[in-house]
């Protein structure tokens, strides 16, 4: 009696659902039609509403209430079993598989195949047209391995391709396992063992673009002889948008491979959850160019196999990187000396953080500063945020004859002033008035700026303009050719005009280029991958205070060479302020230039002590070293003298102390 009445209210809802639906048509109808025929269609539409409502479908069996009411209204859904499935691991399910789906990409029936519980052997690859859903009812309890129970839906291939192609937008899988079948069974007796698919799951674009793409709870298992998910694009395809959320790939020789080549792109993929594990392993993510292959994200991604014969992640090309957030790498029997991660040199701006377990990276980690993993086998690095411009702060200038320590104003008759700080404590600001110069005017250090050991650069200045594009940030890019920042907008603002990008370590070069007037303060140039830091400038640029000791670098000084002369002395330059003169046992000997050579002379401002331990070495006074009343300086045992230079070849005595 519960089942009967059971019944007869879901026909009760089915049947005021379609009624309340002409109702609000009806009404609908009324509130639009002309006046004049108003009466007639309310009553039109309100006949047909009560041939619906006196329709005796209450005593119909349901089956046939059902069937109605789908030829009535559109179905959200295509059941694969109307299409002869069988699921008994035995039939070749195949194509009715493919006609369910053929079906629902023609609009014939619903846009989601159902696939019911079973193991549907296919010896075809099963391909998934665009806007098409084929979904199941899970796989199984176990997420080790296929286990046929809980209702699970299993896609079992026996074939040398790929199991599940997707080749058009807006396409996927869900609540399904795929699996690269291993047994004898029924019609494939003797044949399914011995052959291994190039695939299990296949996302490619080939001369178009595949969007938003997507696979849901999938186990793609045992694909030992190829990949278990690919996400391809070849002649001039791409591959973009997909989201693969809970996907667990497990037993294969690569796990996930991204690949483009040189024509195509696959990027900006959204990778959510899931787990690479299991053995016979050579990849367990594997991304590669030629083409774009970047931006492909990655979170909270577990890659756990117990070795990989090549690396548990490796990315390799120019303009292929990966963007992988809270991952967690394991490889308990793989040998200490191998890495778990290989980023090949030619692939920059990769992002990896999380649990290291085992083993170590390898990479280029100044070209990679976003791999943050820690661990007792390897480190990420970070570069040092310091200002390698000197004066950042804009001081000293001299208005007269247009120098401004540190800086070399080219081709310019552009007119210079200096304010106060306005942006950052002690950092002046310069004004440029252009006045129709018509061309750039180049502002850049009067040093060249190089560390080896970083292939970034980032570098900028914050720029105050009335004129749309007066300012833009430039340099010479790793390949040679000069690349710019996004100029100015002009909108009266300060806004900060920098870029960060590889450069040429054979040719550095970096400069701001104006065309407009406009206001200038707080450049910033930092070696490495990292945010600008404005206003946080070396000491040598707006002064400091310090609470502690202040050391200075020491060095000794050595006689010339007997092909020198005896008394053109060179220091060794950027060792130190304070010098030990050694007179190799010979202290009877002259000094009559420091450093004169334009490559050996020392910064503007560089104040350097000459200790002599002993006695009898001069110091003569001249043009080139400039001492108190004219008079030399003559070394007594433990003495010194103190001199600055202006930055030629000139000195000036400080003190003596003799």
């Amino acid at each position: 009696r519960r089942r009967k009445s059971g019944t007869v209210a879901m026909k009760m809802n089915i049947i005021t659902s379609i009624a309340v639906t002409v109702a609000i048509a009806a009404i609908s109808a009324a509130l639009y039609i002309s006046h004049s025929d108003q009466s007639e269609k309310i009553a039109t539409l309100s006949r047909q509403l009560s041939e619906v409502l006196e329709r005796d479908d209450f005593d119909a069996p349901l089956s046939t209430l059902s069937a109605r009411r789908a030829q009535e209204l559109p179905s959200a859904f295509t059941y694969a079993s109307d299409f002869g499935v069988v699921g008994d691991s035995m039939a070749n399910d195949g194509p009715a598989i493919q006609a369910a789906l053929d079906s629902a990409g023609m609009d014939e029936t619903g846009g989601t195949v159902i696939l019911p519980q079973g193991v549907f052997i296919t010896t075809q690859p099963i391909i998934i047209p665009p806007g098409v859903t084929l979904q199941g009812q899970g796989y199984g309890s176990s997420p080790l391995a296929i286990k046929f129970d809980s209702g699970g839906s299993t896609i079992a291939y026996c074939g040398t391709d790929h199991a599940v192609k997707i080749n058009g937008s807006s396409s996927g899988l869900r609540d399904l396992a795929v699996y690269d079948w291993p047994y004898n069974h029924g019609d494939f007796d003797g044949g399914c063992p011995d052959i291994k698919a190039a695939g299990g799951v296949l996302i490619q674009a080939e001369g178009t673009t595949v969007e938003s793409t997507f696979l849901q709870n999938v186990f793609i298992y045992f694909f030992v002889g190829g990949q278990a998910l690919t996400l391809s694009a070849i002649n001039q395809g791409g591959v973009a948008y997909s989201n693969i959320q809970n996907v667990r790939l497990r037993h294969a020789m690569t796990g996930l491979k991204l690949e483009a080549d040189e024509t195509s792109f696959v990027n900006t993929n959204t990778f959510v959850g899931g787990a690479i594990s299991g053995g016979d392993f050579h990849y367990g993510l594997h991304a590669t160019g030629p083409g774009d292959c970047n931006d492909n994200k990655f979170y909270g991604l577990g890659i756990g196999m117990y070795d990989s014969e090549v690396a548990h992640v490796y990315v390799t090309g120019s303009t292929t990187n990966v963007k992988m957030e809270n991952i967690r790498f394991e490889a308990k029997d793989k040998d200490m000396s191998r890495p778990i991660v290989i980023i090949d040199d030619s692939s920059y701006g990769n992002v990896i953080n999380g649990i290291l377990g085992h083993t170590h990276i390898k990479a280029d980690m100044n070209r990679n500063p976003g791999i943050d993993t820690m661990s007792q086998k390897s480190v990420g690095l970070d570069p040092a945020p310091l200002n390698q411009f000197w004066n950042a702060a804009f001081k000293g200038w001299d208005g007269p004859n247009r120098i401004m320590p540190g800086w070399s104003l080219q081709h310019s008759q552009a007119e210079l002033m200096v304010f106060e700080p306005d942006l950052y404590p002690d950092h002046n600001v310069i004004s440029i008035d252009y006045l129709n110069y018509g061309g750039a005017f180049k502002l850049m250090s009067d040093q060249t700026l190089k560390v080896e050991g970083h292939d970034f650069v980032t570098f900028g200045v914050y720029a105050k303009s009335s004129v749309p594009g007066s300012i833009s940030a430039a340099m010479r890019y790793t390949s040679g050719s000069i690349i710019s920042s996004a100029p100015h907008s002009g909108n009266g603002e300060w806004e900060f005009i920098g870029m960060s990008a590889l450069y040429s370590k054979t040719a550095p070069y970096f400069y701001f280029s104006i065309t407009g007037d406009v206001q200038l303060t707080a450049p910033t140039l930092t070696f490495g991958q990292t945010p600008a830091t404005p206003g946080a400038s070396l000491m040598s640029s707006s002064g400091a205070r310090m609470s502690g000791t202040f050391t200075l670098g020491g060095a000794i000084g050595y006689p010339p060479s007997e092909e020198s002369s005896p008394y053109f002395w060179v220091l060794p330059k950027n060792e130190g302020n304070v010098f030990m003169m050694d007179m190799l046992g010979d202290p009877v000997r002259h000094i009559h230039r420091l450093n004169q050579s334009g490559a050996d002379r020392f910064p503007k401002g560089t104040v350097i002590t000459l200790v002599f331990e002993e006695s009898g070495t001069r110091v003569k006074h001249s043009a080139y070293i400039k001492l108190k009343n004219n008079q030399d300086f003559v070394s007594v045992t433990q003495s010194s003298l103190t001199l600055v230079t202006k930055g030629s070849a000139t000195w000036y005595e400080v003190s003596r102390n003799n």
